[in-house]
């Protein structure tokens, strides 16, 4: 009788010990991937100012030669810079804003020369254009010098036709690229901060 029972607790044991529990079916632990960042537009595309604008600036649009439609800009930033001097060839984009809730729009270009000759010569033409051969007023001179971003740039006045007002862009070249700011606006600051915002 004690066998029975040392064997009987014996077997109790040994089925506790290799008692089988299904196992719990596996859950797999995802991973947590990393937060992606926005792209950062590349070359000269990501010298567009996009944040924290000046005054009432609000972009658009970027319009580069991945742009669908009918507007070529590399054939557009070219008609604007081109005249006497040679600038070689180009690749350009450009910044649409919109100034105090759509009352008009201002562009920023930048265009990339082949070297810093072509750059400065696209500067020179674009301040040659037949349209700034005269200044917007007998008292106001068409341009100006400032300085922003430790470099000098050539503040262009224009007066829109049926307007007192002048609007103040900006021209310059750094290195083999050109930055042009155009048609500006009548808020002199915004204008100019927009400018000292492109990545130059």
């Amino acid at each position: 009788m004690k066998a029975i029972k040392i064997i009987m607790i014996i077997l109790l044991a040994v089925a506790a010990c290799a008692c089988i529990v299904p196992d719990e079916p596996e859950i797999p632990t995802s991973t947590p991937t990393p937060t992606q960042t926005p792209a950062i537009p590349q070359g000269i595309a990501g010298m567009i100012p996009t944040e924290n604008l000046p005054g009432t600036f609000k972009l658009i649009a970027i319009i580069d030669e991945n742009t669908s439609g009918s507007m070529n800009i590399t054939e557009d930033a070219l008609s604007t810079i081109a005249g006497n001097l040679s600038v070689g060839e180009i690749k350009a984009v450009q910044g649409v804003y919109d100034f105090e809730a759509k009352t008009y729009s201002v562009f920023v270009t930048v265009i990339e020369c082949t070297d810093s000759m072509n750059a400065a010569n696209a500067v020179e033409n674009y301040k040659n254009q037949p349209d700034f051969a005269k200044p917007p007023s007998q008292t106001v001179s068409r341009f100006g010098k400032v300085t922003f971003n430790e470099h000098e740039a050539t503040e262009v006045r224009r007066k829109p036709l049926g307007s007192d007002d002048l609007r103040y862009g900006y021209v310059w070249s750094n290195g083999n690229r050109v930055f042009i700011v155009e048609p500006g606006t009548d808020d002199r600051l915004a204008s100019m901060k927009l400018a000292e915002m492109t990545l130059s």
